[in-house]
């Protein structure tokens, strides 16, 4: 069940609802499995809760760029000017796009070092 687990998490590096299924078994399993298994249910649930904070730090960051500057933008599209874009903007979705890709790859590390630990019979660190 713990490589299942893994798996929903891989699959929720596409899309939200296989990691919410993942930590929802990560926590009904923890408690009725041996140890080695255990700390694979607490590495999974601790990279959810890290993932969703990330998130949560780097889309609010992004929107609060955003929000304020899409009256701007409202405005130049109305008048016709489609190159009046606020640099602020462009500069909070480049950015945000960079953190959005380190949260990623930073998931996918702490997937596969799981999972390879998983399968040598190892716990998780």
């Amino acid at each position: 069940m713990v490589g299942v687990t893994y798996g929903l998490y891989g699959l929720g590096l596409l899309m939200l609802w296989p990691t919410l299924i993942g930590v929802v078994i990560a926590y009904v399993k923890r408690p009725d499995v041996p140890e080695l298994l255990s700390s694979h249910y607490r590495w999974l649930i601790r990279t959810f809760w890290w993932w969703l904070v990330a998130w949560i730090v780097i889309i609010g960051a992004m929107l609060t760029v955003m929000i304020p500057n899409a009256i701007d933008i409202e405005g130049a599209v109305q008048s016709g000017q489609y190159f009046n874009i606020p640099w602020e903007l462009i500069g909070a979705a480049v950015l945000g796009g960079f953190g959005v890709l380190i949260v990623w790859l930073w998931v996918l590390y702490r997937l596969i070092r799981g999972a390879v630990r998983l399968s040598d019979g190892r716990p998780a660190p």
